[in-house]
């Protein structure tokens, strides 16, 4: 899934990035992440939610033109926004490149979310972002072809 927002502008400065109600200071770009090994996500939250639940997503692209990777917090695993650090294990063994994070409330819209700058993340590409499925490729063999005309006339 693409999208484009003015908040994920926030990417392309130097320091850690500051919404409304989140500041993140980890990841940023000298993290590096490795498939199979943990990631660590460190924020601070506005005092107003710290009884709210939040997400936590991986995204990768550019500022204009970032694609959704994964919900780190999904089947019922949302962290309380007032905690300050989640531990990601293991990480997914998606394709080596540059990744951000976004973080915020549950269900909220993504203005109201924070964003990471991007950092590397090394992997081989095994685990495909979530909704993107393998490109089929055909297992059917070819039809013999005869090029020559004598071997043509004898069949």
């Amino acid at each position: 899934m693409k999208f484009s927002t003015a908040a994920v502008a926030a990417l392309t400065t130097a320091v850690a990035s500051v919404s409304a109600n989140f500041t993140i200071y980890e990841p940023w770009g000298e993290t590096t992440w490795t498939a199979g090994e943990t990631g660590v996500v460190t924020w601070s939250a506005s005092a107003d939610l710290f009884q709210s639940r939040c997400e936590i997503h991986l995204l990768t692209g550019n500022a204009t033109d970032a694609t959704f990777v994964t919900n780190f917090t999904a089947n019922g695993n949302l962290v309380p926004c007032n905690y300050t650090k989640a531990n990601l294990h293991p990480l997914p063994d998606y394709a080596s490149g540059q990744y951000f994070i976004r973080i915020g409330p549950n269900g909220a819209v993504t203005d109201q979310y924070a964003y990471s700058g991007l950092f590397n993340f090394v992997g081989n590409g095994t685990v495909l972002p979530d909704g993107e499925t393998p490109a089929s490729a055909s297992t059917a063999a070819a039809a013999p072809t005869v090029n020559d005309a004598a071997t043509a006339q004898s069949a």
